[in-house]
């Protein structure tokens, strides 16, 4: 995997001024840089895994407040009643919109505004209105807002954009990913939603992203959540490369890993973190062996290697059971949690900023 490390020191050196779209916000100042995170080469006849995510969060223009004081909670919504948004702006299926509680106690968690229509692939549900946004039924389906200590009056939110899968990947003939006519001759993703996996590839005869599923249904405004890694699975015999900028992030972050099952975890952060220091060993069971405990799984030049906690230290499943502890989560990868058994409902993983603000 081809991968530029992230220097926070240079993102501080070049940040500059990002503000609301208008004069209601307060001006903020957040480190912004780039990274460059890379997808592993298959062989030309065999395809290789790469377990993906996106790092840094995207800041966009928008008509209101892009952060603010939240004034109300429901189960499923959030608002600011000063707001000042245009009704449905945030709710386009092409042009995805995350929202992210900055303070409190649910400080770091990130939530897909729920689209007006579920074109091309888009979580449909409630539009946002001038002053409320609906959060998507993936992420209402693992927790209740109103249960999480949001405070209104008091607790504030920003708003980010989302990539999908078109506005990310492309098309092969702008970024080189390999498209066909199914999915055996075409580079493959898979997203784990909530425990269920979806497949998808770029169509070289409808010329768009597609989902494996009965008539290949349209899959260009699938958004690739930040707080959810992916499986891109690659054939040619080249390595791909793509350039990510943004806000480095400056919140702590909390993400729902489900209790049985897999999820796939991103690496959030744009530096490289460790096992032993990722959080992880909280949101799975421990065991003296993999056979017992839940397992992690890593990509590195395709080859997976499976990791458990053994209730003191990280272990790498190989002769011996080697401390696994120092283990390198790098930028641009994901984790891939597998927790046994059949316990229903989500955990929640909290990680700290791994680097000083």
């Amino acid at each position: 995997m081809n991968i530029t490390r992230f220097s926070l020191a240079a993102a501080f050196a070049s940040s500059v001024l990002l503000t609301g779209a208008n004069g209601q916000t307060t001006a903020t100042t957040a480190p912004v840089g780039f990274v460059t995170v890379g997808i592993t080469a298959g062989t030309g006849s065999a395809k290789k895994n790469t377990l993906f995510s996106v790092p840094l969060m995207e800041t966009e223009e928008i008509t209101g407040q892009v952060a603010g004081i939240i004034t109300g909670v429901t189960a499923n919504t959030i608002s600011n009643s000063n707001a000042g948004w245009t009704a449905g702006a945030l709710s386009q299926p092409a042009t995805p919109f995350l929202i992210q509680i900055t303070s409190g106690a649910a400080e770091g968690r990130l939530f897909l505004v729920s689209s007006s229509a579920g074109t091309g692939g888009a979580i449909a549900g409630t539009a946002n209105t001038d002053t409320t946004v609906t959060v998507s039924s993936i992420d209402a389906a693992q927790v209740n807002l109103s249960n999480l200590g949001i405070v209104a009056g008091t607790d504030t939110y920003k708003l980010f954009a989302a990539d999908t899968l078109s506005s990310f990947f492309g098309s092969p003939t702008s970024s080189g990913v390999q498209g066909g006519t199914s999915a055996a001759s075409a580079d493959t993703i898979v997203a784990v939603t909530n425990g269920v996996p979806a497949t998808y590839y770029y169509n070289t005869t409808s010329d768009r992203w597609v989902k494996v599923a009965l008539g290949s249904p349209d899959a260009s405004n699938v958004t690739l959540l930040p707080y959810f890694g992916i499986q891109y699975a690659r054939l040619p015999n080249s390595a791909l490369t793509f350039v990510v900028t943004g806000d480095v992030p400056t919140q702590q972050r909390e993400v729902a890993v489900k209790n049985s099952g897999t999820t796939i975890v991103s690496q959030y952060w744009p530096v490289d973190t460790t096992l032993g220091t990722s959080g992880l060993s909280s949101v799975v069971t421990s065991g003296s062996s993999a056979t017992t405990a839940d397992t992690v799984i890593l990509t590195a030049n395709g080859v997976p290697s499976t990791y458990f906690y053994n209730g003191a230290n990280w272990k790498k499943v190989a002769l011996g059971s080697p401390n696994a502890d120092n283990t390198v989560l790098a930028i641009g990868t994901s984790t891939q949690i597998v927790r046994k058994g059949s316990a229903s409902g989500y955990s929640t993983l909290t990680q700290q900023v791994p680097y000083n603000l």
